[in-house]
């Protein structure tokens, strides 16, 4: 919602003070009188309530004789909100964010699959092991406006494994690792519109042994903590002005220590509501 009040208050000084009037509202579509207001298929109009507070983004559908047709993109609109523009035109260059608004607060749930490699110390040997697990986590995001418009954070947290095995002249070896992991990423959206938010960004992650076992390669007993340094880039796609679906690839590393060193690549998808 900081995004939306940023907008409108940049619409107050720069576009005329035309009363455009919402008529109908029906599932996320509004039925507007421009009043006079001189616009095209494609603005964005912004939606406050009487105290001021930017409410929602709507975006301009369909014109006829004085009114127009608008689709909510983000928040929620009610009948006696006021509207004025907000924006451009949609259509911009590929790889600009061509109307597209910034994210806001959401929530959800995301699994993952994990592709997951190790390296070990043993009797002055390197040994490999490689294998895949999976993953479950809630996630919850929000806006950084102090940042900038286009970053935001993202929390994952939730059940986090690691499993592989090798084998070393004839001798198996494994590691099983599940996890109550936590991870934190800071994002940047490089590319918007009312769909898609696809972005990039990096974090780190803290992971809490809860199960583990291994099988001549680790020594169990010094198991417990570890952290990870993550590069991730995603995509949020919005199905409508409340829900998305997130999909994200992360790149985690583990810093090694005088004895072992891990990586994981973890492909994630999952569900998310807007607030």
């Amino acid at each position: 919602m900081k995004i939306l009040i940023a907008a409108l208050l940049v619409t107050s000084v720069v576009s005329p003070a035309f009363a455009i009037r919402a008529l109908t509202i029906k599932n996320d579509r509004v039925l507007v009188d421009l009043e006079g207001e001189s616009v095209n298929v494609g603005d964005k109009l912004g939606a406050r309530s009487s105290d001021g507070k930017a409410r929602a983004i709507l975006e301009i559908k369909q014109i006829k004789e004085g009114r127009a047709v608008a689709a909510i993109l983000k928040g929620k609109m009610q009948q006696e909100y006021t509207l004025s523009k907000v924006g451009a035109r949609a259509g911009g260059s590929a790889g600009s964010s061509a109307g597209g608004v910034a994210p806001g607060k959401s929530w959800g749930v995301i699994g993952g699959y994990a592709m997951n490699s190790m390296s070990s110390k043993i009797s002055n040997t390197t040994i490999s092991v490689s294998g895949s697990s999976f993953n479950l986590s809630g996630i919850y995001q929000m806006p950084l406006p102090d940042l900038g418009q286009k970053v935001s954070a993202r929390i994952l947290g939730g059940y986090e494994t690691f499993q592989a095995a090798g084998s070393d002249s004839g001798t198996n070896r494994t590691v099983d690792i599940s996890y109550l992991g936590v991870q934190g990423l800071l994002r940047y959206s490089f590319y918007q519109n009312p769909k898609l938010n696809v972005w990039a960004g990096g974090g780190l992650g803290f992971l809490f042994a809860i199960a583990k076992s291994s099988t001549n390669f680790l020594d169990e007993s010094k198991i417990s903590t570890n952290q990870t340094l993550i590069g991730s880039i995603g995509v949020d796609y919005n199905l409508n002005s409340r829900n998305f679906i997130p999909v994200q690839f992360d790149y985690a590393i583990y810093p090694d220590s005088s004895t072992s060193s891990a990586r994981q690549m973890i492909l994630r998808a999952g569900y998310g509501f807007n607030f």
